[in-house]
């Protein structure tokens, strides 16, 4: 499955950067799984560089966060 998600600037540059792996994300709709894609729609930078990215789930755990919400981690697989 591919996700499709919104972010803001600081995060998809600290992202691109290397400087991110991971999300926090509500999952009471999405069913993140180790496995799924994820799709980045940057907000407010419609060229960002971030949005010709894959990333691939690696990791997803509940572990201490809100009820419904996920931390996953996640690798880049390719370029579009």
């Amino acid at each position: 499955m591919t996700h499709e998600l919104k972010i803001l600037e600081c995060y998809a540059s600290a992202k691109v950067h290397g400087d991110k792996l991971f999300e926090i994300r509500d999952n009471s709709d999405r069913g993140f799984q180790k496995g799924d894609f994820v799709k980045y729609k940057v907000l407010c930078d419609y060229n960002h560089v971030l949005e010709k990215k894959l990333y691939e789930i690696t990791y997803v755990t509940n572990y201490e966060q809100k009820d419904g919400w996920v931390v996953f981690g996640e690798r880049e697989v390719k370029h579009e």
